[in-house]
């Protein structure tokens, strides 16, 4: 046996999951019959850098980016999410002075675009990972595209055109979803067939001992309590949760995915806690002092800013604070400002309401920075403040929201199916394009999402990350929330982000942040919008 083969065989053997179950039905039916799941036992972390190599070489790669965890990432710079578009020279300086670039969108060129199929991609992925031995048996593959539509001012359909072939795997553990950043294997496949961007994030796993765990009867008072007296549950199942590979862990334990609606009608989150009878109910932490309702006074639109803010505890999101503080965090490594941060009872409505409506104030949080990044609940209409707050009222709804009249160029929105595609007979152009009154960008899903506590430093890194060689070059904005998105979120989770068309053509789908690559100036949708969706 060969060097290469010696090591895939024992890579599989780690994961004690040569032959495991595949998903037959619920997963309740896999694990209700017995009062215990096992715990799965961490024996290997990520790839080692032969098999790091081994996969380069397979898919044809010029080089992967295998990080200390032992994770791997690619992207190629040229192909990865590439929208085809018109350089029309310098733009009219933003409202801060800082100068611009004039992109238009090429609709004959997407008009062009082609993508290879999905079963063609998928068998591609299967004998490509199965051929170094880098093809995990608990995996099950799915395959879709991301698409990129326009519209006119009329929302009428102009052109949706393929952008990618993405298979992303599905993973189980004795039939039960194995789910989070520490689960990872997507690959996205160009009009050509050659790999256009790779993620691979797994650990070696072993079954070890059974515990006792709840019913799914009885996980539904725990998914209850910590949901809050806000949320209705509407939905319980066993998973077991894969923490990143960063987050040094010795074994995976089993959980419950609590699936609910909020008072307001909003999707909630899922939140994944644990399922084992003694297991600890996530800590609120502690509470911050009450906002002061005095006047704000408004940063000068010339300095570069973020702004954050989300519900916690309050509307059942244990990991909230912690998700916003890893956004604000890496934008101060960075040298960005965090104006302003607000979390569980100080996240206010009025906070996102332009002040055309009564109590609104955007102009002094959410349109008076350069990015804003929300986390709560939300729904094709609008966000979710119930259970936590009433100023002005509990839902942000998108026909208050007008934004970019003020500073705020991209609104970054970590919730539920804000950009789903049709939602009570009007499509996602309909909803929100009142809303773009020189923004630049809405970034968010078509889908409900998943709780995550590091979904906000991932999407900043990838906007504000240094160079270092050809690897760790900043993402534009769109492609960061898709990369963060796909880093964080299970296949099901379809990742999205919007803008304006201007006049002859002009949209900012290839935005960077300050400082980090070329920026679009203001646009007004005078002529349609734009969207990308992808799954993750």
């Amino acid at each position: 046996m060969s060097t290469n083969r010696r090591r895939a065989t024992t890579w599989l053997a780690l994961t004690g999951l040569m032959g495991a179950a595949a998903i037959t039905g619920s997963t309740a039916a896999v694990a209700a019959a017995a009062a215990e799941m096992p715990v799965y036992q961490v024996r290997s972390v990520g790839l080692t850098q032969d098999q790091a190599t081994a996969l380069q070489r397979a898919f044809g790669l010029k080089a992967v980016q295998r990080a200390e965890d032992g994770s791997v990432s690619f992207a190629d710079e040229s192909t990865y999410l590439r929208v085809p578009g018109l350089d029309l020279g310098a733009g009219q300086p933003d409202e801060s002075g800082a100068a611009t670039t004039q992109t238009a969108l090429d609709v004959d060129s997407l008009k062009r675009l082609r993508a290879i199929p999905v079963e063609d991609a998928t068998k591609k992925a299967l004998e490509t990972l199965r051929g170094v031995g880098l093809l995990p048996a608990n995996a099950t593959p799915t395959a879709g595209q991301t698409t990129f539509e326009v519209v006119d001012a009329n929302q009428q359909a102009v052109v949706t055109a393929p952008l990618d072939t993405a298979v992303s795997f599905a993973f189980t553990l004795g039939g039960v979803p194995l789910e989070g950043p520490g689960a990872k294997v997507r690959i996205a496949f160009d009009g050509q067939g050659a790999v256009a961007g790779l993620t691979y994030a797994v650990r070696g796993l072993l079954s070890g001992p059974s515990v006792p765990v709840l019913t799914l009867d009885e996980g539904r008072d725990r998914c209850a309590k910590v949901l809050g007296s806000s949320v209705r549950p509407t939905g319980v199942s066993y998973v077991y949760e894969a923490p990143p590979l960063a987050e040094k862990v010795d074994r995976i334990e089993p959980g419950l995915r609590c699936d609910g609606v909020n008072s307001d009608g909003a999707a909630v989150q899922s939140v994944i806690v644990g399922a084992a009878v003694d297991a600890r109910l996530p800590e609120p932490g502690p509470a911050d002092p009450p906002r002061e309702q005095s006047s704000f006074t408004p940063q000068w639109t010339n300095r570069v800013d973020v702004g954050s803010e989300g519900t916690g505890p309050c509307s059942g999101l244990p990991w909230t604070a912690a998700n916003l503080a890893s956004f604000n965090n890496r934008f101060t490594s960075a040298g960005v400002p965090v104006q302003f941060s607000w979390v569980n009872h100080n996240a206010w409505e009025r906070d996102f309401k332009d002040p055309v409506f009564a109590g609104g104030q955007d102009q002094l949080y959410a349109d008076d920075v350069d990015m804003t990044y929300w986390q709560g609940h939300g729904s094709p209409t609008g966000f979710s403040f119930a259970g936590c707050s009433s100023n002005t009222d509990t839902f942000l709804s998108n026909n208050d929201a007008r934004w970019g009249n003020r500073d705020v160029e991209w609104m970054s929105l970590f919730t539920c199916s804000i950009l789903q595609g049709t939602s009570g007979g009007q499509s996602w152009a309909t909803r929100w394009g009142r809303a773009l009154r020189g923004l630049h960008q809405i970034n968010s899903f078509d889908t409900v999402s998943y709780h995550s506590a590091v979904h906000g430093g991932k999407f900043a890194n990838y906007l504000v990350r240094t160079p270092f060689l050809w690897w760790n070059r900043p993402m534009k904005v769109r492609d960061a929330w898709a990369q963060a998105s796909i880093d964080t979120q299970p296949a099901t989770v379809r990742w999205a982000t919007m803008g304006p068309i201007g006049g002859g053509g002009l949209a900012n789908f290839n935005d960077y942040f300050w400082n980090k690559g070329p920026v679009g100036p203001d646009t007004l949708p005078s002529t349609g919008y734009w969207r990308i969706s992808g799954s993750s």
